[in-house]
């Protein structure tokens, strides 16, 4: 009966004392967002930052001086893709044609080397911009706004996909029909069966929320539009206990980045500032 006794006594202050003292939360993954910072032509390369509070405030991890053949880089996409990182980038700046796409990739996020330039592949394409990776679906795509109207900028999204592991051989465009006309900056993630856009209305200058239950390219549903217009360039990177956070670009106003969460992908917080010294549009990903 007492090494009964003891052995209660000693279950019940095992649980007692891990209610008084849980264990230790896990720290949030370090993020790593990539970027440029601006117009200029010293500004229109690859930047570096790291978050390790959940995507909230960045340093500067790395300018990699890295501006690719044209020397320009711009809306740079980052992915990590079997232990190697890949940048894809619009290789003009908004006021000269771009009729394609660069991929660049490294070991180290600090030297980067283009491995692929990917044509429009559109008739009369004038602007090739801001290539967003997707990998919901297990493979390697792209997802990039092509306009064939200089004078009106009527962007539609495409996407492209990669033919081999080394990412340096792609497929020709498909269009994701039904998204609609003049939506540049399409950002995709897939929560369960549900595929989710978030674009840029370049008409309205709203974000929109588009969804899908179909494929990647069919039966798009605008779901309506996001916080106040004058924002672009939306990325998402999903958090450690399950949220998503977005981020945009207060282009409108050029004060940097600002960023909402959601555990659903339909109902957001409000918009806050991120601390991002000089980040522009650009996308984030576990390192």
């Amino acid at each position: 009966m007492r090494s009964w006794r003891v052995r209660m006594a000693a279950v019940l202050a095992a649980v007692l004392g891990a209610l008084v003292c849980p264990p230790p939360a896990l720290a949030a993954t370090t993020l790593v967002y990539a970027t440029f910072k601006g117009d200029a032509v010293a500004d229109e390369e690859l930047w570096i930052y790291q978050s390790t509070d959940g995507g909230t405030t960045y340093s500067t991890l790395v300018d990699t001086n890295f501006h690719g053949p044209t020397g320009v880089l711009r809306d740079p996409s980052i992915l990590k893709w079997n232990g190697v990182y890949y940048a894809a980038y619009t290789v003009q700046s908004w006021t000269t044609n771009s009729t394609y796409f660069n991929i660049a990739s490294s070991t180290n996020l600090t030297t980067w080397t283009n491995i692929a330039s990917i044509p429009a592949g559109i008739t009369n394409a004038n602007y090739a911009w801001a290539p967003e990776f997707y990998t919901g679906d297990g493979t390697v795509k792209l997802i990039t706004s092509i306009a064939t109207s200089a004078a009106s900028y009527v962007f539609r999204p495409y996407v492209y996909t990669a033919q081999n592991s080394a990412l340096t051989s792609w497929s020709g465009p498909a269009q994701m029909w039904g998204l609609g006309t003049n939506h540049i900056d399409t950002y995709v993630v897939k929560s369960g069966s549900t595929w989710h856009a978030f674009t840029k209305n370049e008409s309205t200058k709203y974000i929109e929320h588009w969804t899908t239950t179909a494929n990647l390219t069919e039966g798009w549903v605008n779901k309506g539009t996001l916080w106040a217009s004058g924002y672009e360039g939306p990325s998402l990177v999903k958090l450690d206990d399950g949220r998503w956070r977005i981020y945009v670009d207060h282009y409108s106003a050029g004060d940097g980045i600002y960023t909402a969460t959601t555990s659903d992908l339909n109902t957001w917080t409000s918009l806050s500032k991120i601390t991002c010294s000089g980040c522009r549009h650009g996308t984030a990903i576990a390192k």
